[in-house]
């Protein structure tokens, strides 16, 4: 039981990796505050979550993490019902259409930037403080940060910057106890991909070259792992690093 009377925020936490991340911790019993726009889906996780029996809970909060009010509020309440953070998992995010730059427009990279890259330092910023005994932050990031072609550039920046910002809070709150950590993974069986639409061929086209692994496509329930790792104990001397998770894709 990792996470038993452990406080955690998981973001995008209505479906894919956010929902397989606070089935998993819930089960280990932690407390876990569920964080997306859906509500309807938090209630039906909290439901589940009680359905089975777990040892911890699920308590939804509908939050617009590219709205700083929402993560505000978010916090506030985190803050008035336990006082502490144990763990950020910083899982929400959004997909490109795989646009290069000359076809990407300043709105698309604005949409991007709000939630991929502005809304990830918000939760950072207003988490860090509810770490006073020390604590542990993750954050999902992609290999298109590492490697050049495997999204659209403004994917591609986005994850490229939270890499930084992982790096960089690392660095700067080693000697607080806190850790911060990464997970980057290739393609990964969830509904952002499935409801992709109108992508450019130019882009898919880059995107598709290079090696084709047997397994090209890593289950929600593997990157979760992948984040409770990093945020539990058994990684009490990892900061600073981004795990690729991507069967092995970026070595070829």
């Amino acid at each position: 039981m990792r996470f038993e009377n452990k406080v955690l925020v998981v973001t995008g936490a209505s479906s894919g990796v956010g929902r397989a991340t606070s089935l998993m911790a819930a089960k280990e019993g932690a407390k876990i505050y569920a964080v997306a726009r859906r509500e309807e889906r938090l209630l039906a996780l909290a439901e589940e979550v009680k359905s089975l029996g777990c040892k911890g809970q699920v308590i939804p909060v509908t939050c617009d993490i590219s709205k700083q009010e929402d993560v505000d509020r978010l916090f506030e309440k985190v803050k008035s019902e336990n006082d502490k953070l144990d763990v950020l998992i910083a899982n929400a995010g959004v997909m490109d259409k795989f646009e290069p730059v000359t076809t990407c427009t300043e709105e698309n990279l604005d949409r991007i930037f709000s939630i991929n890259v502005k809304g990830t330092f918000r939760l950072f910023k207003g988490g860090i403080p509810l770490m006073k005994n020390g604590g542990a932050i993750v954050a999902t990031t992609s290999i298109a940060g590492i490697r050049g072609g495997k999204a659209g550039v403004a994917y591609t920046m986005s994850k490229s910057a939270i890499h930084g910002l992982v790096k960089n809070t690392a660095a700067m709150y080693a000697n607080d106890k806190i850790r911060c950590n990464a997970v980057a993974p290739g393609g990964i069986a969830t509904e952002i991909m499935e409801n992709l639409s109108d992508v450019d061929e130019k882009g898919m086209e880059v995107v598709m070259r290079g090696p084709k692994l047997d397994k090209m496509v890593a289950s929600a329930e593997e990157i979760a792992e992948n984040l409770l790792f990093l945020a539990s104990d058994q990684a009490s001397n990892i900061t600073g690093q981004i795990l690729v998770s991507d069967g092995g894709l970026t070595v070829m």
